[in-house]
């Protein structure tokens, strides 16, 4: 007898599309509309738990739409995919409600929740896809439902519509690069081995590269994924969109997207390289080391400039972002375990300091934190919360991005990485001036000269703003003090990814459904 339960990978993708659609036919009853939506999603996020939770306790599961084999579309969850659908649905969630106060009525009941829903099932399925080519038209639902969310407008927004078409305009562009390159090397990888599912592909690599038969052009097809997924990441050189795109999409989109949305890079990056093209391991960590230190320091440099709150944050998320690639061009079980942990802590983090952000300028009606100043005493939670948030940013205890640069740093000197370890956390340095700086800037001294840039807003902040960025908030403070099953959860999971023997015998051997 199947059960619902055993339906669940398909389920997560097709129940927000098929709510894209509904939410359409919705819009002239917005309250209806509001409250399916915010509970479709939540169930989706219990889903997603219950999901991890079978992940863990039977084993990877693959679930094979038709009964085409590793011909047809195969979902698969293993500890890795399941552990970001949760995560993504996690902010989703958050974010939505958050949207529901936050964004203008007539963008909110128009169009919001479809192209919200379509971010989602994007968001899905690009982590439950077991073959490369549906990663890739996942990738375009991500590209168009994020490209539309962009331009949404919020409540008393202070950014201006030419600034939001100019920043998405770039953002489309370089996505749609992205793009062919990404089609052009699927398409040469389907030449050289005859299938797209990741599985197969991994096994009839390595049996070229055994036999000594591995055509040259791998190569460079690899060195193409690199780019496909530096770009949706946000790596030196590809990351100059988002500094742009983030700062001026409204503040719930700018959640998901660096919360969750550029990890979609970091999630192909680790499927290419650590179960496709095992064989070229070693060529990626030559490239991936030297460009994980240039993003960190560029988005540092950068970020110290910035009198644009949002802008600042944007600047931050391509440095974090730097990171979690290092440890994952260190190669090792513990490094890679450290970048999932640093991942996870940065997705809760920086979700709730760009939540917290829009509630900041709410209050001051203004991104320039050169014209703010003494919020503290106007807006105590928003300070306490940016306060939290820049702590775990900056790798202060007891808060949980403390425990992802110490094991970052931990793994790295154990694996003899000395000279890029040392450059991280010199730059880690300037993280805490530039995230401290900025609080001070507009929480800290004197109140703003209200003659020049008027008052503060006297009005209180809905708990549909400030539920979610509390909830991030103790997250982050309890991944910082019982950080264990986090820990643990992220070594099985590198663990896996590092020996990728039980994905390809689970897709390719065991009976499915």
């Amino acid at each position: 007898m199947i059960s619902l339960m055993d339906h669940i990978p398909i389920l997560l993708i097709a129940i927000p599309i098929l709510m894209a659609a509904i939410m359409i036919f919705l819009r002239s009853i917005p309250a209806l509309q509001k409250a399916l939506n915010v509970l479709v999603t939540f169930c989706m996020l219990v889903l997603s738990v219950i999901l991890l939770e079978q992940v863990w306790t039977n084993g990877i599961i693959v679930y094979e739409v038709g009964e085409w084999g590793k011909y047809g579309i195969v979902l698969v969850a293993d500890l890795l995919s399941a552990g970001m659908v949760l995560l993504t649905l996690f902010v989703s969630f958050l974010s939505l409600v958050y949207s529901l106060e936050y964004i203008e009525e007539r963008s909110l009941n128009s169009s919001y929740h479809s192209l919200f829903n379509l971010l989602m099932a994007g968001l899905t399925g690009s982590f439950l896809t077991g073959d490369i080519f549906n990663l890739f038209v996942f990738f375009e639902i991500l590209l168009l439902s994020s490209c539309a969310l962009v331009v949404a407008n919020e409540k008393g927004g202070v950014t201006k519509s030419s600034d939001k078409m100019e920043a998405t305009f770039k953002y489309l562009v370089l996505s749609m690069l992205g793009s062919i390159v990404m089609l052009i090397a699927i398409a040469s990888l389907y030449a050289t081995v005859g299938t797209v599912n990741m599985a197969d592909i991994s096994v009839k690599v390595s049996a070229m590269g055994a036999a000594g038969t591995l055509p040259w052009h791998i190569y460079p097809i690899a060195l193409l994924f690199i780019v496909v997924f530096g770009n949706k990441a946000a790596l030196f050189p590809l990351h100059y969109w988002l500094p742009d795109v983030h700062p001026t999409a409204p503040s719930p989109i700018s959640a998901m997207l660096s919360g969750v949305l550029i990890k979609v890079g970091v999630y192909g990056m680790l499927r290419v390289f650590f179960l496709m093209f095992t064989v070229t391991l070693p060529m990626f960590q030559k490239i991936i080391i030297p460009l994980s230190l240039a993003t960190i320091i560029i988005g540092a440099i950068s970020a110290v400039g910035q009198t644009d709150v949002k802008r600042l944050l944007a600047y931050s998320s391509v440095g974090q972002i730097g990171y979690i690639f290092l440890g994952l061009g260190m190669g090792s079980v513990y490094t890679v375990a450290a970048s999932l942990v640093y991942l996870v802590n940065h997705a809760f983090a920086k979700s709730m300091l760009f939540l917290t952000s829009g509630g900041i300028i709410h209050h001051a009606h203004t991104r320039d934190m050169d014209k703010m100043g003494g919020m503290i005493k106007s807006s105590p939670l928003m300070g306490t919360m940016f306060l939290i948030g820049a702590m775990s940013i900056a790798g202060f205890p007891p808060m949980g991005g403390f425990i992802g640069k110490f094991l970052l740093f931990d793994a790295g000197i154990n694996e003899g990485f000395y000279i890029p370890i040392a450059i991280a956390l010199l730059f880690a340095v300037l993280t805490m001036f530039y995230m401290f700086r900025a609080w001070m800037k507009m929480f800290w001294g004197e109140t703003r000269d209200t003659k020049k840039y008027g008052e503060y807003s006297s009005h209180a902040l809905s708990p549909l703003l400030t539920m979610p960025i509390i909830i991030l908030a103790l997250g982050v403070i309890v991944f910082g003090v019982y950080a264990e099953p986090l820990i643990a959860l992220a070594q099985a999971t590198a663990a896996q990814i590092i020996d990728p023997q039980p994905y390809i015998d689970a897709v390719l051997t065991r009976v499915v459904r």
